[in-house]
């Protein structure tokens, strides 16, 4: 672990972390730092980006996340600054403008409309384990969790489907440039991007279809039409959340299960239990790692002294760890009860597209237990993950018995 996140012990059973969620080392094996954070340094400070607070114990995560008032939105949810160069309504907007917009993105992941998606969700995942079934062996990280989701999310939109890839390619540089610290690079990013869906969104409004976009356009927000800038931060966060944290629930939920033979024997044997390793999936590996807030008022919480203006980093993966909550947090138990977890958030801003994205981990867990019999890691040390706000495997070698 490099310098930036080693803990100091204090006197008495404390210690000070001086918290990096962009640092290489910790991205592969964060939980040792969670436990400490967690048990000794409840609320940690940071010297990164200007510096923040970071919450990690579930209580704290949970009531910080339900306190909108207190801890706003409206500042940006992400640390570093994600070069978005509108506001993404509705998870960057604070009520009551927030709900309003949040109600236009509920009415398009409903679980009932969700549900309506599953045959093409298991047809796309049919068609892309088709193109590699028969060699015994694949990433399953580059071949399966990363595409899925991009495809989805765009249909479910109205792009073409061979706009996917452009999905993720924008997403990914804005990210990285942003995590680097390249701020010019990240702004030609978040430009390149924006401009590409504010095309998409000009097409809907000359010529209406019945898509996603469409309905985006023609929304309405407290009886006026939407803005541009409004129906774009709003579309935006639709591509990015809707794949970038599906990608991280689907390959985590295939990693935990591909290292556990017995699992698998029970999921095929007892395939109600698959909606329980989706949570548990989400639980253990939170696609969003955390997310931020900025004060508007001055807070002391556990002797910590915060200020107005401050932002906080709330921590879900830690608190998704947290044994005050969970028992035995470190075992992936598909029969644990109460599975209060926060992969998806909490409070206002709980995802949205949550239906989507555990459809999507059920039906893609189906058809590789379905269709990969007896999968496993193929070679562990291969095993790596991409971290930082958002979280997933990056490489997931895979092989399986062929007939």
């Amino acid at each position: 672990m490099g310098e930036r996140m080693q803990a100091e012990q204090n006197p008495g059973e404390t210690v000070d972390i001086d918290f990096d969620h962009t640092d290489q080392e910790f991205m592969q094996q964060p939980y040792e730092l969670f436990q400490t954070m967690v048990e000794k340094c409840p609320v940690a400070r940071s010297s990164r980006f200007d510096g923040f607070w970071v919450l990690s114990r579930y209580e704290d995560v949970v009531a910080a996340a339900r306190d909108p008032r207190t801890f706003s939105s409206a500042g940006g949810v992400t640390i570093p600054n994600f070069g978005s160069p509108v506001p993404m309504v509705p998870i960057e907007a604070d009520p009551p403008l927030h709900s309003v917009f949040r109600k236009i993105l509920q009415r398009e992941f409903t679980r009932p409309r969700m549900a309506a998606f599953e045959e093409a969700i298991a047809n796309l995942a049919d068609e892309l384990i088709d193109g590699f079934v028969a060699e015994g062996t694949a990433d399953l990280a580059t071949e399966l969790c990363s595409p899925l989701p991009s495809i989805v999310i765009a249909q479910l939109l109205g792009f073409p489907r061979e706009g996917w890839g452009m999905f993720r390619e924008y997403s990914e540089r804005m990210l990285e440039t942003a995590k680097s610290g390249d701020l010019e690079s990240n702004i030609e990013a978040a430009l390149e991007f924006c401009t590409y869906l504010a095309e998409a969104l000009d097409d809907r409004r000359r010529s209406p279809q019945d898509d996603m976009l469409t309905r985006v356009t023609q929304a309405e927000i407290d009886g006026r039409p939407i803005t541009e800038d409004e129906a774009l931060g709003l579309t935006l966060l639709t591509v990015v959340a809707g794949h970038e944290t599906t990608v991280g629930g689907i390959s985590s939920l295939l990693l935990y299960v591909a290292r556990d033979s017995g699992l698998q024997q029970r999921l095929r044997a007892d395939p109600a239990l698959i909606p329980k390793a989706v949570e548990e999936a989400l639980r253990m590996e939170a696609p969003i790692q955390g997310i931020a807030r900025t004060l508007t008022e001055d807070v002391c919480m556990r002797g910590r002294e915060m200020k107005e203006g401050d932002k906080v980093w709330l921590l879900f993966a830690a608190g998704n760890r947290d044994p005050r909550q969970f028992d035995t947090p470190e075992v992936f138990d598909v029969d644990r009860t109460g599975n209060r977890h926060l992969g998806f958030g909490d409070g206002i801003h709980r995802c949205v597209g949550a239906p989507l994205a555990q459809l999507e981990m059920r039906v893609v867990l189906e058809k590789i237990l379905g269709r990969l019999p007896d999968y496993c890691v193929a070679d562990e040390s291969a095993v790596q993950f991409n971290g930082g706000q958002n979280r997933m495997v990056a490489s997931l070698p895979v092989t399986w018995k062929t007939t």
